[in-house]
Formats: C-alpha cells, structure tokens, sequence
C-alpha cells in the first residue's frame, strides 16, 4: 500500500510541475501564435511557426523540470512526434473554427489551448517520458 501512495504522489506532483511550466509554455507558444497572426500570417502559417519554436523551449522545460530527465536524441524524437500529433489536431481545429469567420484567428486558438494540453500531457506522461522519475 506504501508504494501505492509513492507511486500517487510522485504522478500528483509531475502534474502539478506539468500545470506550472505548461502554463509558461502555452504563454510563449501563444505570443508567438499572435504575434505572427499581427503581423498577417495565416493562422495555419503562424500555429506551424509558433509549434516550431515551442518544440525546442518545450523540450527543455518538460524534460528538465516536468519529467527530471536530460533525454536524447531517442526522447527528442519522440518529443518532436508527439508535438506533430498535437500540432496536426490544433491545425484542424483551428482550421475547423476559423472557417466561415466562426472565431477570428485569436479567440479560435485560445478554444485551441486546453484540447492541446490534454494531449500533449497524455503524449508527454504515457509515451515520451514514460518511466521517468
């Protein structure tokens, strides 16, 4: 039973960590989503750009702060395809919420942002880092 509540607390605290530096990251990938929408990318452009830059920030934060592994080019690897998964499902959605001028390009990839989160947790917890600390 002692193992249990080791093994419950340990998956407590990563989510907590995931929750604190996914905010962090989420902030960064979605100023950069702006600002790439301020200056007239299209939103499939400026979301492929803002993932593209985020992969490299997020890959640190994750991997040092979130899971407490240094990983490799193996978890990079993983890191990067996880990130094509989310990346193809936001660009649908997005695409999906900006068709017809539903949203404007702003508010539909703010409806974006905790699908993507969910996923990139499960992507993140359940196959790149599994086994982690």
């Amino acid at each position: 039973m002692n193992s249990i509540n080791q093994i419950l607390h340990l998956y407590h605290y990563r989510l907590v960590r995931f929750i604190g530096v996914g905010l962090v990251n989420t902030l960064f990938g979605y100023s950069v989503y702006a600002g790439l929408i301020f200056i007239t990318l299209p939103p499939l452009v400026a979301l492929f750009m803002a993932t593209v830059t985020g992969i490299i920030f997020n890959y640190f934060s994750f991997g040092r702060v979130v899971f407490r592994v240094r990983g490799g080019w193996r978890v990079f690897t993983k890191f990067v395809l996880a990130y094509a998964i989310v990346y193809t499902v936001n660009a649908a959605l997005l695409s999906l919420l900006t068709r017809g001028h539903y949203l404007n390009a702003y508010m539909a990839q703010a409806a974006c942002v905790l699908p993507s989160v969910a996923m990139s947790w499960i992507l993140m917890n359940w196959w790149v880092y599994k086994g982690s600390p």
